[in-house]
């Protein structure tokens, strides 16, 4: 249930234009220091997710592991997204916060 509120909310935040997508889109993004926050997807490859644990340590940019490849390429209008980028402050803050509540929500204590 939570987590189909925070797939919706990035197409959300896609529509308002403040996601970049992809590989490149979100490389660039980082190079400009436009991303506020980078979301990898679970099932992304282990080359992709230490280059952008690289990137966004370097940089300061938090890394959150979110969702599956499919279902974030899905809610954003291609087959498969590795890696995306929030790039608006607003959106990044409460995708941060739901994601962490969602986890916090499947945390099993003892």
């Amino acid at each position: 249930m939570a987590e189909s509120k925070i797939y919706s909310f990035i197409g959300l935040a896609k529509k308002a234009g403040g996601v970049a997508a992809g590989d490149y889109a979100v490389e660039y993004a980082i190079k400009r220091g436009r991303a506020a926050c980078v979301i990898l997807a679970e099932d992304a490859s282990p080359n992709t997710a230490k280059k952008y644990r690289n990137y966004c340590g370097v940089r300061g940019i938090k890394l959150i592991s979110f969702g599956a490849k499919r279902r974030l390429g899905q809610i954003l209008g291609k087959e498969v997204y590795s890696v995306i980028a929030i790039t608006d402050k607003r959106f990044s803050s409460r995708i941060e916060e739901m994601i962490g509540a969602a986890n916090h929500d499947n945390r099993v204590d003892g």
